[in-house]
């Protein structure tokens, strides 16, 4: 599994994120922190600039290149899935419209693909968790994402946490944290074939 971070990178939240790739592996999921800003990237949104659409497509195809080179690895079982959180939920969703190469993807508050220019004709397994009360990506962009996986025929899971705000998932000591983390292993152990 592939773990795409937030707006803010891993700096702010490295120990999260690194606890939660520990208890994939603990459950014998592979899990890979990708970093995707370029230092263009960093150098841009550190002016001030919104960098997301116009590099979505770039960082899509670099999620799916890192992808198709895992899956080629001796000890890969040939399937991958991603893990994004916010932004990097929105990406995952992306890489997951263009690459149909990923097995699974796990959507932290994030939204549909919108920065793709294609319309997004296909979307991997996908399991959706948003709080209701997340002021940054409404619920209803995760509704929204479930909806067009629908109409894809995909039969997306998804977990709305009342009164749960935008990151949650990083808050590992709280039940609603826990409860993403165990439906994640789940999810991705299911369609990943992880042993």
């Amino acid at each position: 599994a592939l773990l795409l971070h937030g707006a803010n990178g891993f700096d702010s939240q490295f120990a999260g994120y690194n606890r939660y790739a520990s208890e994939l592996a603990n459950n014998g999921i592979d899990a890979h922190l990708v970093y995707y800003y370029s230092r263009d990237d960093e150098d841009r949104m550190a002016r001030g600039d919104d960098v997301f659409v116009a590099r979505f497509a770039s960082w899509t195809r670099l999620v799916a290149d890192l992808a198709a080179d895992l899956k080629q690895q001796k000890l890969s079982n040939g399937r991958i899935g991603l893990v994004g959180f916010s932004n990097g939920g929105t990406l995952a969703a992306g890489t997951g419209a263009i690459d149909p190469d990923i097995a699974a993807a796990v959507i932290y508050y994030g939204a549909e693909p919108f920065p793709l220019k294609d319309p997004v004709t296909r979307l991997p397994p996908l399991l959706i968790l948003h709080g209701d009360a997340d002021a940054i990506i409404p619920v209803e962009q995760g509704r929204h994402l479930a909806d067009i996986a629908r109409k894809l025929g995909g039969k997306p899971e998804i977990a709305i946490y009342p009164g749960e705000r935008h990151g949650f998932g990083a808050r590992l000591s709280t039940a609603n944290a826990t409860d993403g983390l165990a439906r994640t292993i789940a999810f991705l152990r299911r369609e990943l074939n992880a042993r």
